[in-house]
């Protein structure tokens, strides 16, 4: 039997750049408390219909503002080594898939 967390995204499908729509900062609850883990990217896949989906980042500081996106109006960023994982959620036995992408490191493209 497969499990759905063994899922990933081909090395085909995944691009290096990705031009940028929203920026916010990625948090995680745990306990009561909110833990900045670092920030969050919503991207557009042009493989994909241009679909979106969010790539997280772990650091201090995002490598561009939300403020200077809507200033620029386009950005690209690269990505080195995008890593991909599958999960599912539940609600009212409606089961979703869905994709965690995660990044170690994240540069401004050209």
């Amino acid at each position: 039997m497969i499990k759905i967390s063994d899922l990933t995204l081909s090395e085909r499908v995944l691009e290096k750049q990705y031009s940028v729509v929203q920026v916010s900062e990625w948090t995680e609850r745990n306990g009561d408390e909110l833990v900045k883990k670092g920030w969050k990217y919503e991207v557009v896949h042009p493989k994909l219909r241009f679909e979106e989906f969010s790539i997280k980042v772990e650091s201090q500081y995002p490598v561009i503002t939300q403020e200077e996106l809507e200033e620029k109006g386009s950005i690209t960023l690269l990505f080195d080594n995008l890593v991909t994982k599958s999960y599912t959620t539940s609600n009212n036995g409606f089961v979703s898939i869905g994709i965690s992408t995660t990044e170690k490191n994240v540069k401004l493209g050209s």
